[in-house]
């Protein structure tokens, strides 16, 4: 066999192999539809949500060749969501990527058929979602932020940064499972070190400033959260709690960034990719039942330099050294 007729075997069977990828990740040539349900706006979601669909293409999952997403979002209105969730549904997805707790949550009330992975949240087994994180069980399965809740490792925190705050506010949802983690496990910590905790409540932009309000009227040191809905509040929230000279603290590097002193917690865009990997294995055959819960391995310290300026705070050396980022 001459080398001109190898090579154009070998190309011929490039193609056919490229070929078989693609059948194989679009079943009988058809575009693949995946629902994406989430709280907030479209400009939100879109940004916050940006490392899942660059992790998909990594993956092969090109929207328009090979994948459509049918995108519904609650525009911040939290109580949309079932609604959104049940229209979703009747438009019959092949999965639904429902991010944070709220929408995995009001998706697996809409479906317990369509399989359903989350990227975010903190108790899947005691809102319902699953029945272990070894064996989920049913058709839900995703990535969670934390065991237990992070709430006492902040407080930790703003005892190294801010020791003279007494007065803690808690901007929280009532229908976002982690406010009531975090509560419960913040109020004992808070009790044992002489703090006081002041609950402010927000599930829509309605209630939202209002709420901030009445906490900063309540004179408090410090605000924390660590919700979906307060996530996707984050730039409003710096701005009226600075502007207060009141810092906040809370639980993703992105708050940090729009302008909270100071973030603990697991990695959000880690988690999006990683939850990729989950919606691929979906997609190609693997039962959600079967799909452990992943924990997140990489945590991340993040700190507000020029916020802790405008506030006239001074990060003592000991909690910068340990900073994994630092916002000048």
């Amino acid at each position: 066999m001459n080398r001109c007729r190898r090579s154009l075997i070998g190309l011929g069977l490039g193609v056919f192999a490229d070929m078989a990828r693609t059948q194989a990740q679009t079943g009988s040539g058809g575009l693949r539809r995946v629902g994406v349900l989430a709280p907030s706006t479209r400009d939100k979601e879109e940004v916050t949500l940006k490392p899942f669909f660059d992790e998909m293409r990594k993956l092969g999952w090109t929207e328009g060749r090979n994948i459509t997403y049918d995108r519904a979002y609650a525009d911040d209105q939290r109580e949309l969501l079932p609604r959104r969730a049940a229209e979703l549904v009747g438009r019959q997805p092949e999965l639904i990527y429902a991010p944070p707790s709220p929408a995995a949550v009001a998706a697996r009330q809409a479906s317990r058929t369509v399989p359903i992975v989350f990227a975010t949240g903190t108790d899947p087994v005691g809102t319902g979602l699953v029945a272990s994180l070894a064996r989920p069980g049913g058709n839900v399965t995703g990535v969670i932020s934390v065991i237990e809740s992070l709430a006492p490792k902040l407080l930790e925190l703003l005892g190294e940064t801010v020791p003279s705050v007494k007065r803690v506010g808690y901007l929280g949802d009532p229908g976002d499972p982690r406010s009531a983690i975090d509560l419960a496990a913040l109020l004992p910590v808070a009790a044992a070190r002489g703090l006081t905790i002041v609950v402010g409540k927000a599930s829509n932009p309605q209630e939202f400033e209002p709420s901030v309000a009445g906490l900063l009227a309540q004179k408090v040191g410090v605000i924390l959260t660590g919700t979906a809905f307060t996530f996707n509040m984050r730039a409003r929230l710096a701005e009226l709690a600075n502007q207060a000279r009141v810092p906040v603290f809370g639980h993703r590097a992105q708050l940090a960034d729009a302008g909270a002193l100071l973030a603990y917690g697991a990695s959000l865009d880690g988690q999006l990719r990683r939850s990729a990997h989950m919606v691929d294995k979906v997609l190609k055959g693997a039962k959600p039942a079967d799909i452990p819960i992943e924990q997140p391995t990489l945590f991340e310290l993040v700190i507000n330099l020029k916020t802790a300026r405008q506030l006239g705070i001074r990060i003592p050396d000991s909690v910068l050294l340990r900073a994994d980022r630092v916002v000048e």
